[in-house]
């Protein structure tokens, strides 16, 4: 009898179908893990009118800043409870995200949520946004942005309106570009009529 036996390794059927359902799973969670890191800043719109691509004008304002910028983003709570301005909110503020994204330090992007007789109602009341009633009862809801720049120079969208959405890119972008270039140009006319 010879002794040159080899030791067998054999796995039944239900110990492969553990392994298998296993290494699926690992092999699912990796590639997730993997694809959200490498393709975290990678986008791709596909929406009708584009709403989430921003226009080369608006890259070259962001491109040419020079000096930081803050933006400061209030919206109350009451926002999301009106179904026509909850959806319009979210873009908003997906924008704002955008445009910080974008600048890279050169934007600071700040968002608050005031309540009524807060510091933070105070603070947008302040810059001049612009609170609406919503009921009898006297609440009043907040949804606009006030931008900075490191010369304390200020412009404001008092209140971002439905009414407005097909003009959101350029509003911010106008805002962004005031703030970026503080001193305007005069222009004088000298005439020797009366």
């Amino acid at each position: 009898m010879s002794n040159d036996t080899k030791p067998s390794f054999r796995l039944d059927r239900s110990t492969m179908t553990v392994l298998s359902i296993v290494l699926a799973i690992l092999l699912f969670l990796s590639v997730n893990i993997v694809s959200n890191t490498v393709f975290r800043s990678a986008q791709l719109d596909l929406t009708q009118d584009s709403l989430f691509t921003v226009s080369g004008g608006t890259r070259d304002i962001l491109a040419a800043l020079d000096e930081p910028i803050t933006l400061k983003f209030y919206r109350s709570e009451l926002v999301q409870q009106i179904p026509a301005l909850a959806a319009y909110g979210t873009r908003v503020e997906e924008l704002l995200e955008r445009y910080a994204g974008l600048a890279g330090d050169k934007v600071k992007l700040e968002k608050f949520a005031p309540d009524q007789f807060s510091v933070e109602e105070d603070q947008a009341v302040g810059f001049g946004i612009r609170g609406v009633p919503v009921n009898a009862a006297g609440e009043v809801m907040y949804f606009g942005l006030a931008g900075t720049n490191s010369t304390d120079d200020e412009d404001i969208i008092p209140f971002f309106t439905p009414s407005r959405e097909a003009f959101l890119e350029y509003d911010l972008s106008k805002l962004v570009f005031n703030l970026s270039k503080p001193g305007k140009t005069i222009v004088a006319m000298i005439s020797s009529l009366p």
